[in-house]
C-alpha cells in the first residue's frame, strides 16, 4: 500500500486555523478570569466596609422594630348585655371575633356568677329580681 508522505494541504490548513482559534479563546480565558479576580477583589473590599459576610445578602443597617398595634381589652360584662336572652357560644365568639376555646373560659365564668345557665340550646341569661 502506497502511504502518503503529507496530509492533505486542506486538513493541514484546517488544524493550522483550529489550532490558532484554540490559542486565542485561551488567551481569552485568562483575561476574563484576570478581569473576574480583580471584581471579586474589589466586591470583597465593599463587603468590608459595609461589614456584611462575603455571600451576605443582608442590609447594612437593620430596621428598627415597629410594636405590633396593641388591642383593646374586651369588657366581657358589656358582651353579655349586648347578647340575647338564649345564646350559644357561637353567637358570643361572633359578637367578640375570639376562637370559641377563648369564649368558654368567660362562659363558666359567667355560670359561676350565676349571670347565665346552662339550657337546653346554649345558655339563658339569668334574670335577678330584686
Amino acid at each position: 500500500m502506497p502511504q502518503r508522505a503529507s496530509p492533505h494541504p486542506l486538513v493541514a490548513t484546517l488544524t493550522q486555523q483550529a489550532t490558532k482559534a484554540l490559542a486565542a479563546l485561551r488567551q481569552e480565558i485568562i483575561q476574563r478570569e484576570q478581569e473576574l479576580a480583580a471584581l471579586k477583589a474589589q466586591a470583597a473590599r465593599w463587603q468590608r466596609v459595609l461589614r456584611e459576610p462575603a455571600r451576605g445578602v443582608r442590609p447594612a443597617v437593620t430596621p428598627p422594630r415597629v410594636p405590633p398595634p396593641k388591642r383593646l381589652r374586651l369588657d366581657w360584662s358589656v358582651i353579655l348585655q349586648e347578647l340575647p336572652t338564649r345564646f350559644t357560644t357561637q353567637d358570643v365568639a361572633q359578637k367578640t371575633g375570639k376562637p370559641t376555646s377563648h369564649v368558654y373560659v368567660y362562659v363558666s365564668r359567667w355560670m359561676k356568677d350565676k349571670k347565665v345557665r346552662r339550657v337546653k340550646e346554649g345558655y339563658q341569661k339569668v334574670s335577678r329580681r330584686v
